[in-house]
């Protein structure tokens, strides 16, 4: 692994939530060389792209049956999250959910194109992530998967280096904290951040990380 200056990546994070008008976290730790001494490889974010892209098209409408016949076809049940996989085993009436429990997972469903965002990211297959903008609205999943089908999914995909990603992450990293304290504590926070956002694209930068589960991903500030 290539060496960084983390010190350099947090003056970076410091200098851009001043945008915001968000103070420099200067009690949050460094992130160091643990931090990343594993990532993943591009095929897998690309495959829990696909996977998050089947959430999502499930969740706004698309028939089950089609899409556990992607699922299938393509290898990639594996990837989906377990309320992912529990959201599309209720949609085939093989699993049971209280209404509110599948209005939540559908929110939750919801948020993750964020997610997908930050992962496409990742790829280089979209070119910015700023705090205060929510993902494109027009199709962005086909940057991956043209025509929207992960049978055509792009094999050719990499990684941006791995300072890029380690410095969106330290920002979000960063965002992350500002927002816990500005729920939890009134401190300060520009309303144009939306913090699910800044979650869920948290989550998915920490994942290429973390040798776990989606849901499992360490998310403490």
């Amino acid at each position: 692994m290539a060496w960084m200056d983390y010190v350099a990546i947090r003056e970076l994070s410091a200098r851009q939530l001043e945008r915001w008008k968000l103070p420099d976290p200067g009690v949050l730790p460094l992130h160091g060389n643990a931090d990343f001494a594993w990532i993943r490889a591009a095929s897998t974010v690309a495959a829990r792209c696909h996977a998050i892209a089947a959430a999502l098209a499930l969740q706004q409408g698309a028939p089950a049956a089609r899409i556990r016949r992607a699922l299938l076809d393509n290898d990639l049940e594996r990837w989906l999250a377990t309320d992912e996989l529990r959201y599309l085993r209720h949609a085939e009436q093989e699993l049971t959910l209280a209404a509110e429990e599948r209005r939540q997972l559908a929110a939750d469903i919801a948020w993750s194109e964020e997610a997908l965002w930050a992962l496409l990211w990742s790829l280089a297959l979209v070119d910015g992530m700023a705090p205060d903008e929510l993902c494109a609205r027009e199709s962005f999943y086909d940057r991956l998967a043209p025509g929207l089908d992960p049978a055509n999914g792009r094999t050719d995909v990499a990684l941006r280096p791995l300072a890029e990603i380690a410095a969106m992450l330290d920002l979000y990293y960063c965002l992350h904290w500002h927002a816990r304290n500005a729920q939890y504590h009134g401190h300060i926070w520009d309303p144009q951040i939306a913090p699910g956002a800044v979650l869920e694209r948290r989550r998915a930068l920490e994942w290429l990380f973390q040798d776990v589960a989606w849901e499992d991903v360490d998310l403490g500030v």
